[in-house]
């Protein structure tokens, strides 16, 4: 990974680094070198671009019957858009951050002109910019093939679409911490993405549980993900039983806000976990 861009300087310039100014205009160019290193990897594009746009696509196959009143095409690529941020985000840079952790890459980028704010945040810029468009070419694809609409409320899908990616990313990092190599990388996720996956309404409703493991699976990271980009699609209040009642643009807002909350919530606990498991050089044993 070529990040000789950015030479190892002086404390001083580290702490200068910490100035707003700098710190957009670094993590801009880590986004971009990013973004470069990801497309030039295969195996990095084939997890974080091409998969998780396969994945939304299964749903463009179902085009009969209904999930929770609404489309079953739908109500499974709204799921999908959500569940695509886990392989976007959180697989791709836990792989990432375990990589150059044992190359040494981030030892030598945070002995640079970087702060260590920058070098999450570059990572993270690159993979929400791609979620963002992956969202986008999957919302279109279903009203092309699916029948469905433009999002009720695209500030609030796009919202969700965003702090779902911020979300991964400490989350990521922490894993990181915990995983031998790259190599690995790929087993340790397989546990998370199961149990995520089982337990955020992505591609059924989880109404058949027992009410205590209902909450247990609404508290869980991508649940909430999965009830904003719905809210904000469908326009209906995701959170009550079926039939769901019907929401305005402003009482979305409203509607979505624990949801969003829980989100931030979890990016507090994800940075918190991430410091104290995310290592920045290579593990031994």
């Amino acid at each position: 990974m070529a990040l000789d861009t950015f030479p190892s300087l002086s404390l001083s310039s580290s702490l200068r680094g910490l100035q707003p100014s700098l710190l957009l205009s670094h993590t801009w160019r880590l986004a971009r070198l990013d973004l470069t290193l990801l497309f030039r990897n295969r195996m990095a594009f084939f997890t974080a671009i091409a998969f998780p746009l396969l994945l939304g696509s299964v749903a463009l196959l179902l085009r009969s019957g209904y999930v929770s009143g609404v489309s079953t095409g739908l109500y499974t690529l709204t799921g999908m858009l959500a569940l695509a941020g886990f392989f976007v985000t959180f697989m791709h840079l836990t792989t990432v951050f375990t990589v150059r952790r044992e190359e040494l890459v981030l030892k030598r980028m945070r002995g640079s002109v970087l702060s260590e704010a920058a070098i999450f945040a570059g990572s993270g810029l690159a993979t929400t910019l791609v979620y963002v468009a992956q969202t986008a070419v999957l919302i279109t694809l279903s009203i092309v093939t699916l029948g469905g609409h433009l999002p009720r409320n695209p500030p609030l899908l796009f919202l969700g679409v965003v702090l779902g990616s911020v979300m991964f990313v400490p989350l990521a990092a922490a894993l990181s911490g915990v995983t031998k190599s790259g190599e690995s990388a790929q087993i340790t996720v397989l546990p998370a993405m199961l149990v995520l996956a089982a337990t955020s309404q992505a591609s059924f409703p989880l109404t058949g549980m027992p009410e205590f493991l209902q909450r247990i699976a609404a508290s869980m990271p991508l649940s909430p993900v999965v009830d904003v980009i719905r809210i904000g699609y469908f326009g209906l209040d995701i959170t009550t039983a079926a039939p769901h009642p019907a929401v305005g643009f402003a009482e979305s807002w409203a509607v979505a806000a624990p949801r969003l909350l829980l989100i931030a919530a979890w990016i507090v606990a994800g940075t918190l976990i991430a410091r104290r498991y995310f290592r920045w050089e290579p593990r031994h044993g």
